[in-house]
């Protein structure tokens, strides 16, 4: 069983090694999920994530940004993963840097399923081994091996 509760394809998985903004981040990931057939819409997409992280930031603290969309032109929750070594400014809660980001794309009508993978996703990130696990992979092979298997 994946450690999300949900398996994570390689390539929607992404190391940022530059000195980056959240911004940046937000634009790679969605990047990533280009082309995932679940997003039927690829610009209503990256409008609607650009969008969230204006009404907040969502980065949640603990070295965290988990930013997330609800809306009717992706059809099955989908996940993409950022892994920034030397951290991020995301404006987060704690005011530290972002090391990992937790992209969800998420149907309109699939709210349950939405919450129960959100929590999921945080009990697993509160375990302090995973997440230093995590941030130390070299490449998207290794954050899938980390992710995908138990």
């Amino acid at each position: 069983m994946p450690v999300f509760g949900k398996e994570i394809p390689e390539s929607q998985i992404c190391i940022i090694r530059k000195k980056t903004t959240k911004y940046d981040v937000l634009d790679t990931l969605i990047d990533t999920m280009k082309n995932n057939p679940a997003i039927t819409n690829h610009d209503a997409f990256r409008k609607a994530v650009f969008d969230r992280e204006e009404v907040t930031s969502t980065g949640i603290g603990s070295g965290i940004a988990i930013p997330h969309v609800r809306m009717d032109e992706v059809k099955e929750i989908s996940i993409a993963v950022a892994i920034v070594p030397e951290g991020v400014d995301f404006d987060s809660i704690d005011n530290q840097p972002v090391h990992l980001v937790v992209l969800f794309a998420t149907p309109k009508n699939r709210d349950k399923e939405y919450l129960q993978l959100v929590a999921k996703v945080m009990q697993s990130l509160r375990d302090e081994k995973l997440y230093q696990r995590l941030i130390k992979c070299q490449s998207p092979h290794q954050v899938a091996l980390c992710l995908n298997t138990t």
